[in-house]
């Protein structure tokens, strides 16, 4: 316990370095860290140096000091994409919700968990599931599945072995039976689901890819199961993989 506390201690104390670096002061020294913080010389030291090593910070050859480095920018350049994706897409998700008249969403993987990004138009009865920037586990919603069936194997291995809640009768928890439709998602390019996230709504959903073809984020439309018949699936098909090309030659274009 008292090894798991060092090491929690540790990692806090990492990330107050990080945030003393501002416009302001760019550059710091150890003395200065130590003085600023509260901790001791040898600590910040040890510090610097793991945090050197991971690149987040880099030490100026002359005057000895340190400054933020390179690996800060990779990691804050994913969470930019991810909102970059949704300004540049959110006049195009416009256009389709008033093609569709139906609930047009778009979400990002995240570690077995799918992040809406937008939800169009936004109002109290569907907020439950889809509430922007909340985690929702991916066995359940259609962007869900479609953006697990991408993944690597080692992934979809990991998040199937997972135990998956049933949030309504319909859920499919059968970790076999949702590597068939993995399969099948793969192989037709569109993942539908029918009341498995919440009573009485239904999905479909294709990918957004980049123009090498990795896909980067889904878009969906959501329907009551009146909305829903096959031929009315196949027209939300249709108008979203529209829409998905048109998102990435947006962003393509501004790259």
């Amino acid at each position: 316990m008292a090894r798991a506390a060092a090491h929690l201690s540790s990692v806090h104390n990492a990330i107050r370095i990080l945030q003393e670096f501002s416009d302001e002061k760019p550059e710091l020294g150890i003395s200065e860290l130590s003085a600023r913080l509260g901790i001791a010389k040898s600590t910040v030291y040890r510090l610097l140096h793991t945090l050197s090593e991971m690149r987040l910070v880099d030490q100026d050859a002359r005057s000895h000091k340190y400054r933020l480095g390179l690996g800060l920018f990779v990691l804050g350049s994913i969470p930019y994409r991810r909102m970059e994706i949704r300004v540049k897409s959110f006049p195009l998700l416009i256009d389709l919700m008033h093609r569709v008249r139906r609930v047009v969403r778009l979400a990002v993987y995240d570690q077995g968990a799918v992040v809406y990004l937008c939800k169009l138009p936004e109002d109290k009865e569907t907020t439950k599931f889809s509430s922007i920037g909340k985690r929702v586990a991916c066995h359940s919603t259609a962007v869900g599945k479609l953006l697990l069936a991408y993944q690597d194997e080692e992934e979809i291995a990991r998040v199937l072995r997972r135990p998956l809640k049933a949030y309504t009768r319909r859920t499919i928890v059968n970790p076999e039976i949702i590597r068939e439709q993995l399969l099948a998602i793969r192989k037709n390019g569109y993942a539908t689901t029918y009341e498995e996230s919440t009573k009485g709504a239904c999905s479909v959903a294709v990918p957004v890819a980049t123009e090498e073809g990795r896909v980067i984020a889904a878009l969906s439309v959501t329907a009551g199961k009146s909305e829903f018949f096959p031929n009315q699936v196949q027209e939300y098909v249709r108008e979203m993989r529209v829409y998905s090309r048109l998102i990435t030659e947006q962003l393509d274009g501004d790259g």
